[in-house]
């Protein structure tokens, strides 16, 4: 029997050495890194680095600096249409399980702040512009931090390319990096 090497042809797509380390410095010693997947929901009152990669998803983080609680619900729909609670990829239903996380955790809702990250605006538009998923991915977590009374300190929102985010849940600090 022979067995033949194959030659190289294109070269395989590797992203540069220099490409992954830029966020290096977004988690350190302190914190525990955790990856949040699409559709997840996370909470700690740990210090955790919270990774996660967005594009029309969104990434709601909120946290309670002066209890050092924090988390963060990965969502990839505005809304259910089951209004089944445990559907964590809609907004509504990942928004309840963080927040019912964090104040189990002992976080207070009034002392709760939100970051928001995502929603990609595609290049590809439906006929109707308001059928963008990424905008209403951010409307709909705009809408649920509204409705619950909490402040928005930063959010990140839009833009034509996906984000590399780090949060920190025990002070809220947060990097973002588009991809």
């Amino acid at each position: 029997m022979t067995f033949h090497t194959k030659q190289p042809g294109i070269p395989v797509p590797a992203l540069p050495l220099d490409f992954s380390a830029r966020l290096a410095e977004a988690s350190d010693k302190d914190h525990v890194r955790h990856y949040l997947l699409p559709g997840k929901v996370f909470a700690s009152a740990q210090p955790v680095a919270i990774t996660t990669i967005v594009g029309s998803s969104v990434v709601l983080c909120l946290w309670d600096s002066l209890n050092g609680v924090g988390g963060a619900a990965h969502f990839l729909l505005p809304e259910t249409s089951t209004n089944d609670p445990r559907d964590t990829k809609c907004c509504n239903a990942a928004g309840d399980l963080l927040l019912r996380l964090l104040l189990d955790l002992g976080a207070h809702s009034h002392s709760l702040e939100a970051k928001v990250f995502g929603g990609l605006q595609p290049a590809v538009r439906f006929a109707n512009s308001q059928a963008c998923l990424g905008s209403r991915n951010v409307d709909a977590a705009l809408e649920f931090l509204a409705a619950k009374k909490i402040g928005i300190v930063a959010k990140e929102v839009a833009g034509n390319s996906g984000r590399k985010v780090v949060f920190n849940t025990d002070d809220g600090h947060s990097w973002s990096e588009s991809l």
